[in-house]
């Protein structure tokens, strides 16, 4: 059976001498696994289209209970060639692949995530839109769609407002406040201007969202904060390849 779907390219393994497997998240089916046969031969039409970030359709022979699909042909729709010109945007649009990658079950179909994935590779392609606001708010929404949603307001264990910040606790992910807290080594505090950013992120549509005015330390907060609570929820994102380019960018 034929199929066909819209898909952005995750990422891509050679095969052989010629060939691809190719990891794609699509609109239709959610995550898809191709085999493209002999698309490495320099006289292939589809030689360039499977770079990871590529925004495409697909075309493909479909086979029940088969680990891999059989790739027929492809066009490109979006190519996202703004993010090639600076280095710092392309390392966050790889992140933002590889976490869809490692976050997302084999075709589980997820239209709205598929879109927060499009919606983010245009942002972080366009240099008018702050590349870190465009990531914040993709991670912060691919938490809340996965199940995840962090909640911010309230200490985790006593349920008070956290009006003064609040700390993520020695192996978890949840906020605590000052009187619940027992510091340790690896703990991290988050003050309330960093929560009260992440709260406008998670509660206001991207067309709403206003800059974010948090100074260096209170931004690496929040990565950190990001980080720590998908590392606890999605186990599957530690040892991220694309996250160790990343840090030696922020740190």
């Amino acid at each position: 059976m034929i199929e066909k779907a819209e898909a952005v390219v995750l990422k891509t393994l050679n095969h052989g001498d010629t060939s691809k497997i190719i990891t794609l998240y699509s609109k239709e089916f959610g995550r898809l696994k191709l085999i493209a046969k002999g698309v490495r031969s320099p006289r292939s039409k589809s030689m360039g289209l499977f770079q990871p970030t590529r925004h495409i359709q697909v075309i493909y022979y479909f086979k029940a209970n088969a680990g891999l699909q059989m790739f027929k042909s492809g066009e490109l729709v979006n190519g996202f060639f703004g993010l090639e010109e600076d280095f710092d945007r392309l390392t966050l649009a790889q992140v933002v692949v590889e976490l869809v990658d490692r976050s997302v079950e084999d075709e589980e179909r997820h239209p709205k995530l598929f879109q927060l994935l499009l919606d983010t590779l245009e942002r972080l392609s366009n240099k008018e839109i702050t590349s870190a606001e465009a990531y914040w708010f993709f991670h912060a929404h691919l938490l809340r769609e996965l199940g995840f949603r962090p909640h911010v307001a309230h200490c985790s264990i006593c349920r008070d407002p956290l009006k003064n910040g609040g700390s993520l606790g020695i192996g978890s992910a949840h906020l605590e406040c000052v009187k619940c807290h027992q510091p340790g080594q690896d703990s991290i505090f988050v003050s309330d201007r960093v929560l009260l950013a992440i709260q406008n992120i998670l509660d206001k549509p991207w067309v709403e969202i206003e800059k974010t005015s948090l100074n260096s330390r209170e931004r690496r907060t929040l990565w950190d904060f990001l980080w720590r609570f998908t590392f606890h929820h999605v186990e599957s994102s530690r040892g991220m390849k694309s996250l160790k380019v990343l840090k030696q960018l922020y740190d």
